[in-house]
């Protein structure tokens, strides 16, 4: 089972990051909405609290480990946020366990894994992995999702939030990604959906969302200004209230 945790009291609300990263990159929108919401956070594969637990070899079986996390975690309906690769897993299970889901929101996610306009394919991201180790990896991969890099002054959370990485999870999540594909499923989702990126996103481009929003029937967008992949930490106060709002 994967490492979980609750905080705050209300409706549920379960928030799953991306790649190289731990429920800890959500805690400013945690601490914000757990003032109105059960917030559930749950660590991937390789990552944080579930760093000794293997990473499945697809997205669909990560998204069956994350719903059986959900319910451990006793809950029996909730909204989701998944970021990224977290959104990859919302949108799986959308599709394949949508009686779970109350609403969704996908941020910075794609409708299909293979991502030719990332600012690196997936095998550099491998090759680098195994020449230069994790650690260097993930300190300039986190680097490349805000617009500033580096000087953005909540690099040092996002960056903190994996370093509790496992090198082979890493990998296996990156290999499980090419072989995704929701595109062809997108007009079966009936979850209310929000889909929010940044304008400058290098990891998942801006056109993905709004073919997410243009084929996902009644969903809202949200695209802002000036940002990279990790708008929550760029831009919280805007983000966190078009999150609560949707969800209320």
């Amino acid at each position: 089972m994967l490492y979980w945790q609750q905080q705050g009291h209300g409706p549920n609300v379960v928030l799953v990051h991306g790649f190289l990263g731990s429920g800890k990159i959500f805690e400013p929108l945690t601490a914000y909405l757990a003032q109105t919401f059960s917030v559930t956070t749950i660590d991937l594969p390789g990552f944080g609290g579930s760093y000794d637990v293997p990473a499945p070899s697809t997205v669909e079986q990560l998204s069956s480990m994350v719903a059986d996390t959900i319910q451990s975690a006793h809950v029996e309906k909730c909204s989701i946020l998944g970021h990224s690769l977290g959104a990859m897993i919302a949108l799986e299970l959308a599709l394949q366990r949508p009686g779970l889901l109350e609403k969704m929101v996908l941020y910075g996610g794609c409708p299909n894994g293979y991502l030719p306009e990332r600012f690196e394919t997936t095998q550099e991201s491998i090759d680098k992995i195994r020449v230069q180790g994790i650690d260097l990896v993930a300190a300039n991969i986190v680097a490349q999702w805000f617009r500033r890099g580096k000087e953005d002054p909540m690099y040092p959370l996002a960056k903190a939030a994996g370093r509790k990485s496992s090198e082979a999870a890493a990998i296996a999540h990156l290999k499980s990604w090419d072989h995704w594909k929701a595109r062809g499923r997108l007009s079966e989702v009936n979850t209310p959906t929000l889909i929010i990126c940044g304008d400058s996103d290098r990891s998942t481009h801006p056109d993905l969302s709004i073919e997410m929003w243009k084929k996902i029937s009644g969903s809202q967008l949200f695209i802002a200004p000036n940002a990279g992949h990790i708008v929550h930490l760029e831009y919280q106060n805007e983000f966190n209230a078009i999150v609560e709002k949707f969800l209320q």
